[in-house]
């Protein structure tokens, strides 16, 4: 069954207590590839809280991965992340999420 601790995932806090807006903007931004990301998806066994789905971005070069996650707890709300990646992780990623329509 896989965890529900983003904490196990390392990597730094970008935004905190953050609107879906907030992210989203921020994602497509500072990344070079983003994907729709559903609540509930999981990765590296993760289970992504989510209360509605957001955008996930790849940094490429930088080899990062820029996740948003709703925590439960008070006082952070939803946060962006950015995570180390491997080429694996893009491969996963890429396979399992779906592209966001131009112009939505």
């Amino acid at each position: 069954m896989p965890s529900r601790c983003v904490n196990n995932l390392g990597g730094r806090v970008i935004l905190k207590d953050a609107t879906v807006d907030e992210v989203n903007r921020y994602v497509a931004m500072n990344s070079k590839e983003q994907y729709i990301l559903v609540p509930d998806f999981v990765f590296r066994d993760i289970r992504v809280l989510l209360k509605s789905p957001m955008l996930l971005g790849l940094k490429i070069r930088r080899q990062k991965v820029l996740l948003p996650f709703t925590k439960p707890c008070p006082g952070y709300g939803t946060v962006l992340y950015e995570i180390n990646a491997t080429e694996d992780d893009f491969a996963y990623l890429r396979a399992n999420l779906a592209r966001p329509v131009e112009g939505e």
